[in-house]
């Protein structure tokens, strides 16, 4: 990068926040590129530039056009025009040489003619830098590939942040190195590196992340499916209706007292505690009862109407076959149905030391639903009683391939799993609770959940609508960056949002070992053995 303020042109037209800029001078003319991203260039695609105020203040923009200004002249074979190009860029925001500081607010404007200069390294570095206690570098400006651009770790993983781009763009990658980073280049104010250990849950539905903490200097255990506990009497009635299904009218009563009635007969210390197994015999026994006929003084006998008990079985039915249905696969039965005397996951990750739990998360669609809504909840349980004791300060969950549980378009086939999910989003920051949202299409992610994210980090995408959700979360003076979404190298992303000091597009930083992510090596597989 030209480390130095080189004269572009002269500003010719102001419209709105867009300028342009006339490019006169031969040196600066031939060095113009269409391409982003090359260093070597006083103004190419995406490369910042500025021009001073009245006040003496920098007006800082960004380039989005360049372009011959002889291309809108008629042709004519008889008369030589030399190249004069015209720069169009952005304003996005005033530099103050004074407090050495960058605004993305615009409050007066340059006037025609005002010379336009390259940005220096020392501008850019102040406007891409954070101020606050500790940074995390997360990688390298596209424009320039010797300038660090870091965030700051307490709004990156103390609040909700999104990562998004299509498969194979490097969104697990980019995943690993910033948590790895946490070991790695995590740096205090005075650029000293701090050594802490975070409490990270990481729900693996591919099974990818194991290889990327394993062996490192993180401690990481892997949690099973079939090794999940995820006890269902932490639910309250009326999350037990809406886990059974049960509806307001006929079920839900029933429900409510078959639910007291096994609570008020529990022999455990915690009077929550039962055995789903013996909700469906409870559930049969009220009926049976309740369909008993009555005598002439209104009291039960021992003979049943068998009409009335029809009536209840039928209207019954819906919420009986839940409680068979998961009752039935053995693989959620065995998660939620409650055990004596043993810890439940959450218990076993807050009171563990170990930094990092992957969790195996390749359920199907139903059963994913099931334990998503069991785990927010007792997450949720947790973080209020640890309000009180302080006993871990936070808790990180990455949420991979979030579109699978956290849909908008499914939410009312599979609606468990995103009810707690959108608690923790919109309460959990007060509580110590960060979600990590990873997803290669975020425009089916619930829209409650994603709003409650403060930062972003977009690999490449090319679907329509994902790009429109993308341009929709971009700052206005921002919104021009859309544009390089669909053409971003593997690797590169655009960073935006509370935790980074300017939006860009960036280089992560490499993640060393990477997680087990690599794109299909189709010929290699079908070659003769």
């Amino acid at each position: 990068m030209f480390d130095g303020d080189v004269r572009v042109g002269k500003i010719i037209k102001i419209e709105g926040l867009i300028i342009n800029i006339e490019v006169i001078d031969e040196d600066v003319a031939n060095k113009l590129v269409l391409k982003y991203g090359i260093n070597d260039y006083v103004a190419s695609i995406n490369k910042l530039i500025y021009s001073i105020l009245p006040d003496g203040k920098r007006i800082v923009g960004r380039i989005s056009k360049i372009f011959d200004k002889n291309t809108f002249l008629p042709d004519d074979i008889f008369i030589k025009n030399d190249h004069s190009f015209v720069i169009e860029a952005n304003l996005v925001g005033i530099y103050d040489d004074f407090l050495m500081k960058f605004d993305s607010g615009i409050n007066s404007f340059p006037i025609i003619g005002s010379e336009v200069f390259s940005i220096s390294q020392k501008i850019y570095q102040s406007i891409v830098s954070i101020n606050a206690p500790y940074t995390l570098p997360i990688g390298t400006s596209y424009d320039d590939n010797q300038l660090e651009i870091s965030a700051n770790p307490d709004i990156l993983f103390g609040k909700h942040m999104g990562i998004f781009g299509n498969t194979g763009t490097g969104k697990s990658s980019t995943v690993a190195s910033l948590i790895q980073g946490l070991k790695r280049r995590l740096q205090n104010s005075n650029g000293t590196p701090v050594n802490i250990k975070p409490k990270i849950i990481i729900f693996d539905s591919n099974d990818e992340y194991e290889q990327a903490f394993r062996g490192t200097e993180f401690s990481v255990k892997k949690i099973k499916k079939e090794e999940l506990y995820l006890p269902h009497y932490h639910l309250s009635i009326t999350e037990y209706f809406q886990f059974l299904g049960a509806s307001l009218g006929v079920q839900a009563p029933i429900l409510k007292n078959c639910i007291k009635s096994l609570r008020k007969k529990s022999e455990n210390e915690d009077k929550r505690v039962f055995h789903f197994s013996d909700l469906q015999d409870e559930i049969n026994r009220w009926l049976w009862n309740n369909a008993r006929k009555k005598d002439r003084d209104g009291n039960f006998t021992g003979d049943f109407d068998n009409f009335k008990a029809s009536q209840w079985f039928n209207w019954c039915s819906t919420m009986m076959n839940r409680i068979q249905t998961i009752t039935d696969d053995p693989g959620i039965y065995h998660i939620i149905e409650s055990r004596d005397g043993e810890r439940n996951t959450i218990e076993e990750i807050v009171e563990s030391d170990i930094e990092i739990f992957i969790i195996e998360a390749d359920f199907e669609k139903d059963e994913l639903d099931i334990v998503m809504f069991l785990f927010s909840k007792l997450v949720y349980e947790w973080a209020i009683e640890n309000k009180k004791t302080c006993k871990v300060d936070s808790l990180v969950i990455l949420l991979e391939e979030a579109h699978r549980y956290i849909n908008e378009q499914e939410q009312e086939e599979f609606k468990l799993g995103s009810y707690y999910i959108e608690r923790l989003a919109r309460e959990g920051r007060k509580f110590g609770i960060s979600l990590i949202v990873s997803s290669q299409r975020p425009s089916e992610l619930t829209k409650s959940i994603v709003s409650q994210c403060n930062s972003f980090i977009v690999h490449r995408i090319t679907n329509k609508l994902d790009l429109e959700f993308v341009n929709r979360n971009l700052s206005s003076n921002n919104q021009d960056l859309i544009k390089f979404v669909p053409g971003l190298e593997k690797q590169y992303a655009i960073v935006f949002g509370e935790a980074f000091g300017y939006t860009d597009i960036v280089k992560i930083a490499d993640a060393a070992p990477v997680p087990d992510s690599e794109d299909p090596k189709v010929i290699d597989s079908w070659f003769a053995k």
